[in-house]
């Protein structure tokens, strides 16, 4: 008799036998640092849900370099996941920060307006400051986000590459205070009234500043063709 033929297993039937043969114990055997290498390969939200699987898993998520997937903070609920991140997956790499919804605000930084301060005291503050422990961001994007005042410990990330900042009037700082990303690359900044400095202090990033776009933020002082000594 001619021989069987061998069924051809689809996709999830072929998963559901690996599973089966599968040996549970191999998983709590691997290394920390191959769990964190694993959890690399997914977005931000699976890796927190993965990491309530157990200790081992919690521990790993803590040094896991998570994917250049964006994450956007632009309501309370997200905020408050952000902020679980900061120390259970502080090796985020980009960050979106947004507008925390209605009757809410990010906590008054250094020199706020004192109107807008009173106007919203009624507001929920959330403390933005936390994002600082993202020590590996690469892109950070804060769009419309409610801030006022300054909030120096925003610009002390060493590895960060692309910065935008747009719509955020009330957000206080000065171009100088850029010489905290020695690795900036492309500078976008869009709508800032407040903030200020000369176009001049950003030779402090001619080893690493690529692109710069500044657009309506008419307290900025200086010369665009000044940056043609060391932009490519």
């Amino acid at each position: 008799m001619p021989p069987k033929k061998k069924t051809k297993l689809t996709r999830p039937q072929a998963a559901a036998a690996e599973d089966e043969e599968a040996d549970p114990a191999v998983v709590d055997q691997l290394d920390d640092n191959v769990i964190a290498i694993i959890f690399g390969c997914f977005p931000p939200e699976d890796t927190m849900r993965m990491r309530c699987v157990c200790k081992k898993w919690r521990e790993a998520a803590k040094t896991t370099i998570v994917p250049m997937a964006d994450f956007s903070v632009n309501s309370v609920l997200n905020y408050t996941a952000m902020a679980t991140m900061t120390t259970a997956l502080p090796n985020l790499m980009q960050l979106s920060i947004g507008g925390p919804g209605l009757f809410h605000k990010y906590i008054d930084g250094e020199d706020p307006d004192e109107e807008l301060a009173a106007e919203t005291a009624t507001y929920t503050p959330l403390d933005i400051d936390v994002i600082s422990n993202f020590r590996k961001l690469h892109r950070l994007n804060i769009d419309g986000a409610f801030m006022n005042g300054r909030y120096p410990a925003l610009f002390n990330f060493p590895l960060l590459e692309k910065l935008r900042i747009s719509l955020c009037c009330n957000f206080k700082w000065e171009l100088e205070m850029l010489s905290g990303f020695p690795s900036l690359r492309e500078l976008d900044v869009e709508c800032n009234r407040s903030l200020r400095g000369n176009i001049g202090s950003l030779n402090v990033l001619k080893n690493s500043l690529e692109k710069v776009k500044i657009i309506d933020c008419n307290n900025v002082e200086g010369n665009f063709m000044d940056l043609l000594t060391f932009l490519n």
